[in-house]
C-alpha cells in the first residue's frame, strides 16, 4: 500500500513538473507574440540617443557581472575537474558555463524586447 502511494506521489510530481514547463513555454510564447504586435513606444521625431547609450552601458555591465559571477568559477571548475581527472566536476563546470552563457544571452534578448 505504501509503495503504491509513493508511486502515485512520484507520478503526480512528474506531471506537475511537465504541466509547469508547458505552461511556462506557452506564456513565454504568448508574451513574445503580444510584444511583437505592440505599437512602437517612441513617437516620430523624438531623439533617444542618450537613453540608448545608457541602456547599452547597463547591458554591458550586466553581462560582465554575469560572466564574473558564473563564468569564471565554471572555468575554474572545468580546469580542476580536468586536472584531477574528475569527470563529474568537469561536466558540472561545463554545465555552469552553458547556464552562464544563456543568462548573458538573455540580457540581450531582454534589451531587444524592451528597448528595440
Amino acid at each position: 500500500m505504501i509503495k503504491i502511494i509513493k508511486r502515485l506521489a512520484n507520478a503526480a510530481q512528474k506531471l506537475q513538473k511537465t504541466v509547469f514547463t508547458i505552461s511556462l513555454a506557452a506564456s513565454t510564447t504568448a508574451m513574445s507574440m503580444t510584444n511583437s504586435l505592440a505599437a512602437p513606444s517612441v513617437p516620430n521625431g523624438v531623439q533617444t540617443t542618450e537613453t540608448s547609450q545608457v541602456v547599452n552601458i547597463v547591458v554591458w555591465i550586466a553581462v560582465i557581472a554575469i560572466a564574473a559571477v558564473g563564468g569564471f568559477p565554471s572555468v575554474v571548475k572545468i580546469v580542476e575537474g580536468q586536472s584531477n581527472e574528475d569527470v563529474r566536476g568537469r561536466n558540472s563546470g561545463i554545465a555552469g558555463l552553458c547556464v552562464t552563457a544563456a543568462a548573458a544571452g538573455s540580457v540581450y534578448a531582454i534589451k531587444k524586447i524592451f528597448f528595440g
